[in-house]
């Protein structure tokens, strides 16, 4: 005689065995899935930056023809529609320049702090200040030796 419910006649899963499995397999799903929204915020955050890095040296790298004597404020179109727009401010007096073995120089010089703006079709995305020196020539070089 056989019996109803013996070992041998049990093949395959008992729904309360898949309904564990399921549940084990949705947790772990869960957690996988918050750990990739997580790592593509991240990713997003980290481009941006990137971004802002760049466009912050390619402002940089314009205002180096500026001379903040001659041009207080201004603004350049750069490549990519990036936009950089400064103010200058004089924090050390004009004083006349002077060589080694204080020679005159023909140039007055002064320090300036720059604020500098960067923008991107019209919305800002790097905002940083940098000191520079401002020169005038206000002197002729004159040779003494002839």
């Amino acid at each position: 005689m056989r019996r109803v419910g013996s070992k041998a006649n049990e093949a395959g899963f008992s729904l309360l065995e898949a309904i564990v499995a399921l549940t084990v397999f949705s947790v772990c799903a869960m957690a996988l899935y918050g750990w990739l929204a997580v790592n593509q915020s991240a990713l997003v955050r980290v481009q941006a930056s990137d971004a802002a890095v760049r466009d912050g040296r390619s402002a940089l790298a314009a205002l180096e023809s500026v001379n903040p004597m001659a041009e207080p404020e201004g603004e350049r179109l750069l490549p990519g529609d990036l936009e950089v727009r400064w103010t200058s401010i004089e924090i050390v007096e004009r004083q006349p320049g002077s060589g080694p073995g204080g020679t005159q120089l023909i140039f007055d010089l002064a320090l300036y702090e720059i604020d500098v703006q960067v923008l991107r079709e019209g919305r800002e995305v790097r905002r940083f200040a940098v000191r520079r020196a401002g020169w005038e020539t206000v002197r002729t070089l004159v040779d003494e030796d002839f």
